[in-house]
């Protein structure tokens, strides 16, 4: 299989170059600056308003404040659905704020490694299973899903958000892989 993976040329490091820092109306370079000047927050200012929604949506469903699922549960989602889709930015950016969340970061790679080895609670084990789901076969989730999530103790606002949770991130994984987006090296250092 590793004979298969070609090595990434460096010119396709930005599929759409995004405008230098200095030619970015203030708020979007005020957003770059929020997010240090990350690769993914680059990538989206190539179209200001892009990048404006994606933050504020992302702020919104991640805000650790905020939300029904505890954060650590939506990091969770984050990092299933990102590894299913391949997504390695979102894979990892994810499955470092997992380990923040959780306060263990081997439990955090060994779920993005692959969550069936993970020591999962069933509630937890609920939400893998409902995300890959929605993941791989949207068409196919059912009541009977819905149902083992709540007997795993979710309430259907929960099961909601977490349903918008992995929606989400089916969406992002699509645009941060077409735009072949980099991790960057700072994820890798934790």
């Amino acid at each position: 299989m590793l004979d298969t993976i070609a090595p990434r040329p460096a010119d396709l490091e930005w599929r759409l170059p995004p405008p230098p820092l200095t030619d970015l109306a203030d708020d979007i370079r005020a957003l770059a600056a929020a997010n240090h000047n990350e690769n993914w927050i680059r990538s989206l200012s190539v179209n200001g308003a892009t990048a404006r929604r994606f933050v504020g949506y992302f702020a919104s469903l991640f805000d650790a404040g905020t939300g029904l699922l505890p954060l650590a549960e939506r990091e969770l989602i984050a990092v299933v659905v990102s590894a299913t889709n391949g997504c390695g930015l979102c894979e990892i950016h994810h499955t470092n704020a997992l380990a923040d969340a959780l306060g263990d970061a081997e439990k955090a790679r060994r779920i993005a490694l692959d969550p069936h080895l993970a020591p999962l609670s069933p509630r937890e084990h609920a939400l893998v299973e409902f995300a890959i789901k929605v993941t791989k076969a949207p068409k196919s989730v059912s009541t009977a899903d819905l149902d083992e999530l709540r007997a795993a103790g979710l309430s259907d606002p929960e099961i909601l958000e977490a349903l918008e949770t992995s929606s989400w991130f089916n969406h992002t994984n699509r645009i941060f892989i077409s735009l072949g987006v980099r991790p960057d090296e700072a994820y890798f250092t934790r």
